[in-house]
C-alpha cells in the first residue's frame, strides 16, 4: 500500500515519496491513488530500517499519538528507547510516514 503521508494535503511538508510496483519513485505530487485501493502507487524499498551501530538504528513507523492528527505527526521523527529484552537500552529513531487508523493511541507500529 502507499503511506498515509505520501498524500498531498496530510502535513505543511512536502509528501513522502513513493513508488511503482517495480519500486520506481513516482513523480505525481503524492496523488496516484495506493496500490491496495486499484491505483498504482506503493510505498518504496527504501523505507526499510538500518543499523547506524550496535547501539542505534533509524527506520519508519505507523504512528497515532493521543491529542495529535496526523498533520502534527507526519514526517516527525521520534527517539525510540528499548526498555526490556535483548534490545534493552538501545534507540530506534523513526520517522513517521504512516498513520495507524488501527493503533490504540500512542503507539508506534514499527516497518520492520
Amino acid at each position: 500500500c502507499k503511506s498515509s503521508c505520501a498524500w498531498p494535503g496530510k502535513a505543511s511538508l512536502h509528501p513522502i515519496q513513493s513508488c511503482d510496483v517495480h519500486n520506481q519513485p513516482l513523480n505525481d505530487g503524492g496523488n496516484t491513488q495506493s496500490g491496495c485501493n486499484g491505483g498504482s502507487a506503493y510505498s518504496c524499498s527504501t523505507e526499510q530500517p538500518y543499523a547506524v551501530n550496535d547501539t542505534l538504528s533509524f527506520g519508519y513507523a505507523a504512528v497515532k499519538l493521543a491529542g495529535g492528527s496526523e498533520s502534527t505527526w507526519c514526517c516527525a521523527c521520534y527517539e525510540l528507547t528499548f526498555t526490556s529484552g535483548s534490545v534493552n537500552g538501545k534507540k530506534f529513531v523513526i520517522q513517521a510516514t504512516n498513520t495507524g487508523g488501527d493503533l490504540g493511541d500512542n503507539h508506534f507500529d514499527l516497518a520492520i
